[in-house]
Protein backbone atom coordinates (compact mmCIF):
# COMPACT_ATOMS: atom_id res chain seq x y z
CA UNK A 1 0.00 0.00 0.00
CA UNK A 2 1.14 3.50 -0.69
CA UNK A 3 1.85 5.81 2.20
CA UNK A 4 -1.18 7.99 1.31
CA UNK A 5 -3.49 4.97 1.52
CA UNK A 6 -2.17 4.11 4.97
CA UNK A 7 -2.96 7.61 6.27
CA UNK A 8 -6.41 8.37 7.52
CA UNK A 9 -8.55 11.09 6.01
CA UNK A 10 -7.77 13.35 8.97
CA UNK A 11 -4.02 12.96 8.43
CA UNK A 12 -4.41 13.64 4.72
CA UNK A 13 -6.48 16.75 5.45
CA UNK A 14 -3.89 17.93 7.98
CA UNK A 15 -1.11 17.40 5.40
CA UNK A 16 -3.11 19.45 2.89
CA UNK A 17 -3.61 22.21 5.46
CA UNK A 18 0.10 22.26 6.24
CA UNK A 19 0.95 22.42 2.53
CA UNK A 20 -1.45 25.33 2.01
CA UNK A 21 -0.12 27.13 5.08
CA UNK A 22 3.46 26.69 3.90
CA UNK A 23 2.57 28.01 0.45
CA UNK A 24 0.89 31.05 2.02
CA UNK A 25 3.98 31.71 4.10
CA UNK A 26 6.22 31.49 1.03
CA UNK A 27 3.96 33.80 -0.99
CA UNK A 28 3.78 36.34 1.86
CA UNK A 29 7.56 36.29 2.17
CA UNK A 30 7.87 36.84 -1.59
CA UNK A 31 5.43 39.77 -1.40
CA UNK A 32 7.36 41.28 1.51
CA UNK A 33 10.66 40.95 -0.38
CA UNK A 34 9.15 42.52 -3.50
CA UNK A 35 7.77 45.48 -1.54
CA UNK A 36 11.10 45.84 0.25
CA UNK A 37 12.99 45.92 -3.07
CA UNK A 38 10.61 48.52 -4.49
CA UNK A 39 10.98 50.75 -1.44
CA UNK A 40 14.77 50.39 -1.39
CA UNK A 41 14.90 51.18 -5.12
CA UNK A 42 12.85 54.32 -4.59
CA UNK A 43 15.12 55.37 -1.73
CA UNK A 44 18.13 54.79 -3.96
CA UNK A 45 16.55 56.91 -6.69
CA UNK A 46 15.90 59.72 -4.21
CA UNK A 47 19.48 59.56 -2.94
CA UNK A 48 20.80 59.59 -6.51
CA UNK A 49 18.60 62.58 -7.34
CA UNK A 50 19.92 64.47 -4.31
CA UNK A 51 23.51 63.71 -5.35
CA UNK A 52 22.87 64.81 -8.93
CA UNK A 53 21.14 67.97 -7.73
CA UNK A 54 24.13 68.73 -5.50
CA UNK A 55 26.48 68.31 -8.46
CA UNK A 56 24.28 70.57 -10.60
CA UNK A 57 24.21 73.23 -7.89
CA UNK A 58 28.00 73.10 -7.57
CA UNK A 59 28.35 73.65 -11.34
CA UNK A 60 25.94 76.58 -11.22
CA UNK A 61 27.94 78.15 -8.38
CA UNK A 62 31.13 77.74 -10.42
CA UNK A 63 29.50 79.60 -13.30
CA UNK A 64 28.33 82.29 -10.92
CA UNK A 65 24.72 81.66 -11.78
CA UNK A 66 23.79 80.74 -8.25
CA UNK A 67 25.05 82.12 -4.97
CA UNK A 68 26.68 79.60 -2.66
CA UNK A 69 24.27 80.44 0.16
CA UNK A 70 21.33 79.71 -2.13
CA UNK A 71 22.95 76.45 -3.18
CA UNK A 72 23.46 75.36 0.43
CA UNK A 73 19.82 76.14 1.22
CA UNK A 74 18.57 74.20 -1.79
CA UNK A 75 20.78 71.22 -0.94
CA UNK A 76 19.66 71.36 2.68
CA UNK A 77 16.02 71.41 1.57
CA UNK A 78 16.61 68.47 -0.78
CA UNK A 79 18.26 66.48 2.00
CA UNK A 80 15.39 67.24 4.38
CA UNK A 81 12.88 66.14 1.75
CA UNK A 82 14.92 63.01 1.13
CA UNK A 83 15.01 62.20 4.84
CA UNK A 84 11.24 62.72 5.06
CA UNK A 85 10.65 60.46 2.06
CA UNK A 86 12.91 57.84 3.60
CA UNK A 87 10.95 58.00 6.86
CA UNK A 88 7.67 57.77 4.94
CA UNK A 89 8.97 54.77 3.00
CA UNK A 90 10.03 53.04 6.22
CA UNK A 91 6.61 53.68 7.71
CA UNK A 92 4.91 52.38 4.56
CA UNK A 93 7.11 49.27 4.62
CA UNK A 94 6.17 48.63 8.25
CA UNK A 95 2.45 49.06 7.51
CA UNK A 96 2.64 46.76 4.49
CA UNK A 97 4.48 44.15 6.55
CA UNK A 98 1.79 44.30 9.25
CA UNK A 99 -0.99 44.07 6.66
CA UNK A 100 0.71 41.14 4.91
CA UNK A 101 1.09 39.31 8.23
CA UNK A 102 -2.51 39.99 9.18
CA UNK A 103 -3.71 38.92 5.74
CA UNK A 104 -1.69 35.72 5.99
CA UNK A 105 -3.16 34.92 9.41
CA UNK A 106 -6.69 35.58 8.13
CA UNK A 107 -6.11 33.41 5.06
CA UNK A 108 -4.74 30.52 7.09
CA UNK A 109 -7.61 30.81 9.58
CA UNK A 110 -10.15 30.81 6.73
CA UNK A 111 -8.59 27.76 5.10
CA UNK A 112 -8.43 25.88 8.38
CA UNK A 113 -12.08 26.74 9.05
CA UNK A 114 -13.12 25.56 5.58
CA UNK A 115 -11.27 22.30 6.11
CA UNK A 116 -13.01 22.00 9.49
CA UNK A 117 -9.71 21.80 11.36
CA UNK A 118 -10.24 22.55 15.05
CA UNK A 119 -8.55 25.63 16.46
CA UNK A 120 -6.90 25.97 19.87
CA UNK A 121 -10.14 27.04 21.54
CA UNK A 122 -11.97 23.98 20.14
CA UNK A 123 -9.21 21.65 21.31
CA UNK A 124 -9.12 23.23 24.78
CA UNK A 125 -12.91 22.87 25.04
CA UNK A 126 -12.75 19.21 23.98
CA UNK A 127 -9.93 18.56 26.46
CA UNK A 128 -12.01 20.10 29.24
CA UNK A 129 -15.01 17.94 28.31
CA UNK A 130 -12.85 14.80 28.19
CA UNK A 131 -11.45 15.61 31.63
CA UNK A 132 -14.97 16.04 33.00
CA UNK A 133 -16.06 12.74 31.45
CA UNK A 134 -12.99 10.98 32.88
CA UNK A 135 -13.83 12.30 36.32
CA UNK A 136 -17.42 11.06 35.99
CA UNK A 137 -16.29 7.62 34.75
CA UNK A 138 -13.82 7.36 37.62
CA UNK A 139 -16.53 8.37 40.09
CA UNK A 140 -18.92 5.77 38.65
CA UNK A 141 -16.28 3.02 38.71
CA UNK A 142 -15.23 3.82 42.26
CA UNK A 143 -18.26 2.43 44.15
CA UNK A 144 -18.49 -0.64 41.88
CA UNK A 145 -14.85 -1.59 42.49
CA UNK A 146 -15.27 -1.23 46.25
CA UNK A 147 -18.36 -3.50 46.36
CA UNK A 148 -16.66 -6.46 44.60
Amino acid sequence: MAEEEKKGIGDQAMDAVIDVRNELIVQSANLYLLVRRVLLSSLGAVALTVDEASDLMAKLVERGELAEADMNKIISDLRAQSAQREADAAKAREEITKKAGSSLEDSVETILTRLNVPNKHDIDELSRKISNLNEKVTALKGPRNNSH
